[in-house]
């Protein structure tokens, strides 16, 4: 048995709003034998006769009324989500997805805060995911990453320098002192990370420097390496936005030793999206609002000597 499409509930809804099958064709820019044809088949399809003619009367048939009122469902149905899909793409409300890493979590938690604040009808929210999410599978909205993207479809805006430092616990400072070189790190014990991170340079910088006299171990994670830092395991690097004045580390050099270029990514699909871009230009705004601390050269939680 066929089965009935939308094409055929259009049919019999302008049967009802036209009156006629001559009516109905007006209605739907066909000829009357061509509404006559599509009525048959719908018939067929449903095993059942929806409409009573006779001369000039014109009826539909009770198997004919359920199909009726079936038909301004779905078309009130379908009205509705075009409604939906329209504001979505051309309103500031409801709800974009943004995947980070945890490092940076709490910072954009701070973003989050005030463009919700801005813009009441739109929420933002925050998906703590250390992996690169399938943005054309709709796994999120937006995605921060630290690597320019390959795939022809994605869309990627610069947003923000993030500066690569090395740090110390101040106990390890004051019992194994601080190295006043870069080459004065292969002396040290050095925390890196794990090899399916170092494709990203920023994670990879401190590798350079093992196989001195120190020893060395290995983490996943920025998140860890703070913690490991912080424990006096050794010294690491660290994105500057990480660490905080309070926490008992010190800036073995002043200056960042590398700068990592960082990328809003989102799916060509949502270029057009009023909201998406609302959200990715509030971005690009709080970030340059807080591009010396991003970056590290606001200096804060210096120590030690330049290379």
């Amino acid at each position: 048995m066929a089965e009935l499409e939308w094409s055929d509930f259009k049919v019999i809804l302008a049967l009802s709003r036209g009156g006629s099958i001559a009516g109905a064709g007006r209605l739907l820019g066909v000829d009357s034998s061509t509404v006559s044809r599509r009525l048959a088949a719908a018939e067929e399809a449903l095993g059942a006769c929806l409409v009573l003619r006779g001369g000039r009367e014109f009826a539909f048939t009770c198997e004919g009324n359920t199909a009726l009122e079936a038909a301004r469902a779905i078309e009130a149905s379908i009205g509705a989500a075009q409604a939906s899909i329209h504001a979505a793409k051309t309103q500031l409300q409801g709800v974009v997805r943004i995947s980070c890493t945890a490092s940076i979590y709490q910072f954009l938690a701070k973003f989050a805060e005030a463009f919700m604040a801005r813009h009441p009808l739109l929420r933002v929210e925050l998906l703590d995911a250390d992996h690169i999410v399938n943005l054309a599978k709709g796994e999120a909205d937006l995605a921060l990453r630290m690597m320019q993207p390959k795939e022809p479809d994605l869309i990627a805006r610069k947003a923000f320098q993030t500066g690569m430092c090395i740090y110390a616990s101040t106990n390890y400072a004051k019992t194994y002192g601080l190295p006043k070189t870069h080459e004065e790190l292969r002396k040290h014990r050095l925390i890196l990370y794990t090899e399916d991170r170092l494709h990203i340079p920023a994670l990879a910088w401190l590798d350079q420097f093992k196989g001195g006299s120190g020893s060395y171990t290995r983490v996943s994670r920025t998140s860890i390496a703070l913690l490991s830092t912080m424990a006096s395991a050794g010294l690491s690097a660290l994105p500057a936005f990480e660490v905080s004045e309070d926490m008992p580390i010190v800036r073995v050099f002043p200056e960042p030793v590398l700068l990592q270029q960082a990328f809003i990514v989102y799916h060509e699909s949502q270029r057009d999206s009023n909201r998406i871009r609302a959200v990715v230009e509030g971005l690009l705004e709080f970030f340059e609002q807080h591009r010396p601390f991003l970056s590290g050269m606001d200096r804060k939680g210096c120590g030690g000597a330049s290379p």
